[in-house]
């Protein structure tokens, strides 16, 4: 008679050693193809010796399995675990615990191999053997001012975080913050990477760190599946989420990474004609084989689990395409190990890092600037708001098609402003930059709130949700809601922080985001159109865009009559065809100023009208009412 299967861990060693198996010949076969591995000492060179040259993709390697697995065992904690799985409309107590015991674990050893991975790359980078380069002093300056240094400092830091947060017994919400950061902490050692030095600074950074996002959900979430929920009585619901975001994270993978090797390549012939791009063609492989394992899990696995006739076959395949994604990200880390064929590349300006062509009106609506993580996002709500539609349909249920057409209109606006001609102008134009700003944080948020995403939410996912919870009621307070609101713009133009944000990609992506969220949350309170935690009066909706529309005026009129706007920033780019750095702010204080404004009186307008309207249709049915009653009166004689 058969034991059943434990809740944690491969049911034996055997797919174990075939997973480290695979992921440690390809790593070897991968650096010595690549050209990244040891190499005879030079008498006279420095060299950073056998133990650093192996061990730092080995250190990487397990740096990202436990990256992924952190992320993989938090999505499933927070995504894929049914909240009924037990039969008390709860999660089973059981696998929450054990979830949060292995995102624990895992987090500890993501930080104990970022540290490993910090020591050996400051002995790859100053050419000394590791335990040198640890006595030489240096590593107080690697980690506070190498880009390398801070990026794995940062690692560790958030992954001691993660495992102390992961052991609070706190509900879902707080699982959610702890994947969220965990899915930022796997990005900075992208940032710093060898795309950060290619032709196209941006495009090449920002491809590699969406393609890294996708391919940690993917690989961690299957994980997850297969070590701590094979045996949960909500599989087969777990797994129908995670194929659909399988799909999308396969998708996204594919898009990204050839995005960043057409960066990194220049052209098609390097592809066949380099070591670096057989390894890429390689990957490529790779990620067809594990599109053929997705096909085969929606063709049999799945119906499997769904009938209830076996788990087996589910786990058997993808023990398999946990293999293949192992050898795959061992081919990854010798692939950023290589370097990839020299070639003349296009010129890039030194500070904007990609090259920007002079200003025309007509170059806003033509140029284009792919912001690869922004779109996939933008793609993610879109499928999302439109996989609700079709579910309300499919249960009979209609949805207003305006607001469809609302929603993803915003969202049209949000991939413009990321990713269009204003976001290519942005970095170099003040007028630019605060144009893209404007639809970011108003035109963009009051279409998607018209398109009321929560009351879809509600309609197509009924039941208690985290829209009741705690969190959902201190953000949709109009308190809070208008403060997080008004307060990035006076902070980002008056404090100074602009002159830091400007010239750093890292920092700019981190304020487009505060922008589009507050104005998301902003919108969604003041407009009204989404039922909340609170009941918020017409006249209070009212006061909270009126004190909005005070702060922008207030903080357009002081970029207006103030002092210049990162001056020195301006100054460096050195671009003979820009405005003057002066005017162009006026302009860009009037623009950014008056678009905003007019969007927020145009909601106020409107918000106003219906209040009126409201009064009038209830004074009227008051004054039906007082007729009804006189004439059912007895008259007095």
């Amino acid at each position: 008679m058969t034991s059943p299967p434990r809740r944690g861990g491969f049911i034996t060693a055997g797919p174990v050693t075939a997973v480290v198996a695979t992921a440690a010949a390809v790593l070897v076969l991968a650096l010595w193809f690549g050209g990244a591995g040891p190499r005879p000492a030079i008498e006279g060179l420095p060299s950073p010796g056998v133990l650093t040259t192996w061990g730092l993709p080995v250190a990487r390697l397990v740096l990202d399995v436990c990256a992924a697995a952190t992320v993989g065992v938090l999505l499933a904690s927070v995504v894929l675990v049914p909240a009924g799985s037990s039969g008390t409309g709860r999660a089973d107590a059981g696998t929450t615990r054990s979830l949060a015991r292995a995102a624990a674990a895992w987090a500890a050893g993501w930080a104990l191999s970022a540290m490993v991975t910090e020591v050996l790359t400051l002995s790859d980078f100053l050419g000394l053997p590791a335990g040198q380069a640890m006595r030489s002093g240096a590593l107080t300056v690697f980690l506070l001012n190498i880009p390398q240094g801070q990026a794995f400092a940062v690692v560790a830091a958030a992954a001691v975080a993660l495992a102390a947060g992961s052991l609070l017994p706190w509900g879902r919400a707080w699982r959610a913050v702890l994947l969220a950061v965990a899915i930022l902490a796997v990005l900075p050692p992208a940032y710093v990477g060898h795309s950060a030095s290619a032709a196209d600074h941006n495009l090449a950074v920002l491809s590699l760190m969406a393609h890294v996002a996708a391919v940690v959900l993917w690989t961690g979430g299957l994980y997850a599946l297969v070590a701590h929920l094979r045996a949960a009585p909500g599989l087969a619901v777990a797994v129908g989420r995670f194929s659909t975001l399988a799909l999308g994270c396969f998708a996204a993978a594919a898009a990204s990474g050839a995005l960043n090797a057409w960066v990194r390549l220049g052209a098609l012939p390097p592809l066949w004609q380099s070591r670096y791009g057989l390894l890429v063609l390689a990957k490529i492989a790779a990620l067809a084989a594990l599109g053929w394992f997705g096909w085969r899990h929606r063709r049999a696995t799945i119906e499997a689990l769904r009938t209830g006739v076996s788990r087996a076959p589910f786990v058997r395949l993808a023990a398999g395409e946990i293999t293949v994604m192992a050898g795959t990200l061992a081919l990854a880390v010798a692939l950023g190990r290589s370097a990839p064929p020299a070639g003349e590349a296009e010129h890039q300006h030194d500070a904007l890092g990609y090259a920007l062509p002079p200003f025309t009106p007509g170059a806003l609506a033509t140029d284009v600037r792919p912001d690869p993580i922004a779109l996939l996002l933008l793609a993610a709500a879109a499928a999302a708001y439109l996989a609700g539609v079709r579910r309300l349909r499919a249960d009979g249920a209609g949805w207003p098609a305006g607001r469809t057409v609302s929603w993803l209109a915003g969202l049209l606006v949000l991939a413009y402003a990321t990713s269009g001609g204003v976001a290519a102008y942005a970095p170099a134009l003040f007028s630019a930059h605060a144009a893209q700003y404007a639809l970011l944080g108003a035109v963009g948020p009051v279409l998607l709130a018209a398109g009321a995403p929560l009351t879809l939410w509600r309609r197509a996912h009924p039941g208690p949700d985290a829209l009741d919870g705690p969190a959902a009621r201190t953000l949709s307070h109009p308190m809070v809601a208008l403060a997080l609101y008004a307060l990035p713009y006076p902070a980002l133009y008056l404090t100074g922080l602009f002159a830091f944000a400007q010239p750093s990609l890292a920092l700019r992506l981190a304020a487009q985001t505060v922008v589009i969220v507050t104005g998301v949350l902003f919108f969604v309170v003041a407009a009204g159109v989404d039922p909340l935690p609170w009941a918020i009066r017409p006249q209070v909706r009212a006061w909270m865009l009126a004190t909005a529309i005070a702060v922008r005026i207030w903080t357009g009129l002081a970029v207006l009559t103030g002092p210049g706007q990162a001056p020195q920033w301006y100054a460096a780019l050195g671009l003979s065809w820009a405005p003057d750095p002066a005017a162009d702010q006026r302009t860009g204080a009037l623009l950014g100023t008056g678009l905003s404004v007019a969007v927020l009186a145009a909601l106020l307008v409107l918000l106003l009208g219906r209040w009126r309207a409201a009064l009038r249709r209830t004074a009227a049915r008051d004054a039906t009412g007082e007729r009804g009653e006189r004439a059912a009166s007895p008259t007095s004689g």
